[in-house]
């Protein structure tokens, strides 16, 4: 049977248009013939499973490669996002230093020096640096916004302070002797600044308040002395001419005294005290007094 299906042949014919032409005859045995066909249908499943699974990869290609690019720029966005997290990190130090100084020279308590990152951010990954930087930075803000309240509260109440309390010059000239021991012209402890300005010049008083003292006291010549709230109180001596007596209101900027030579004193100039309590301090911080260096006398 198997010889029989081997002898087995398939004639193939071509046959001209032209009837003088030759017919040419093929004999192909039929194992051949299925063999090719086989090869034939094998190659053409090949080819379309090729070209199937070519569309199917370059389709997966396409995707990846757009996550891919999705990706990148996501990162990008995370990178450019975090370097501004860091900016406003930045930015709050420096308000908090700024808060810092301000809080020193007002004389209030500095509670932190740093904007504080709890974590290793080294070891995070970028969103949740992100995440928490953020939620630190809010915190921050919130905490300045009290910071800032207390500022606020700490000027106005400094300002009130300053607008009942000694500041600036009863009279205009130069220094000529200062707060403290002194050997000339006499040794002793000045308990106050004395002012060169010439006689006659008029002497103002430095803050609102009562005359408590106005008359004649032994080296100091004519004085008047004048009460002003939260225990200040102010001293002007050697006078030649007083313009109030004990009980006058005053304000800030009134003529009280004229300059003179009155008491112990080698020429005319203005002497003046600032007492807290009854004690004397250095009135030269006064003359220039502002809400900074009020500060640390409020």
């Amino acid at each position: 049977m198997k010889e029989r299906e081997k002898n087995r042949h398939f004639t193939l014919m071509v046959v001209p248009h032209d009837a003088a032409g030759r017919a040419w005859v093929f004999r192909i045995p039929s194992f051949i013939l299925k063999n090719l066909l086989t090869i034939v249908l094998f190659s053409i499943l090949i080819f379309s499973l090729s070209i199937f699974y070519s569309t199917l990869l370059s389709g997966k290609l396409v995707h990846y490669n757009a996550m891919v690019s999705q990706s990148g720029e996501k990162d990008k966005k995370i990178d450019e996002f975090l370097s501004d997290t860091g900016a406003i990190k930045r930015e709050l130090q420096s308000i908090l230093d700024q808060n810092n100084e301000l809080r020193r020279l007002l004389g209030l308590k500095i509670e932190k020096e740093k904007v504080v990152i709890e974590g290793s951010q080294e070891e995070s990954p970028k969103l949740f640096k992100i995440q928490r930087v953020l939620k630190s930075s809010l915190k921050e803000i919130d905490d300045t916004k009290v910071s800032f309240n207390q500022l606020k509260e700490r000027v106005a109440y400094i300002q009130e302070r300053m607008a009942a309390s000694p500041s600036g010059w009863p009279v205009y000239g130069r220094l000529v002797s200062f707060f403290g021991y002194r050997r000339s012209p006499w040794r002793s402890f000045h308990t106050g600044i004395d002012i060169d300005v010439p006689y006659g010049y008029p002497v103002r008083a430095t803050a609102p308040g009562t005359v408590t003292y106005a008359g004649w006291r032994t080296g100091y010549g004519r004085v008047v002395q004048i009460s002003h709230s939260y225990g200040f109180s102010t001293l002007y001596a050697h006078n030649s001419k007083l313009m109030v007596s004990p009980g006058s209101r005053v304000r800030k900027g009134q003529i009280i005294a004229s300059v003179g030579t009155t008491g112990f004193t080698t020429g005319a100039h203005c002497h003046y005290e600032v007492r807290k309590q009854g004690t004397p301090i250095d009135p030269y911080a006064f003359l220039n007094l502002s809400i900074l260096s009020a500060g640390r006398y409020f």
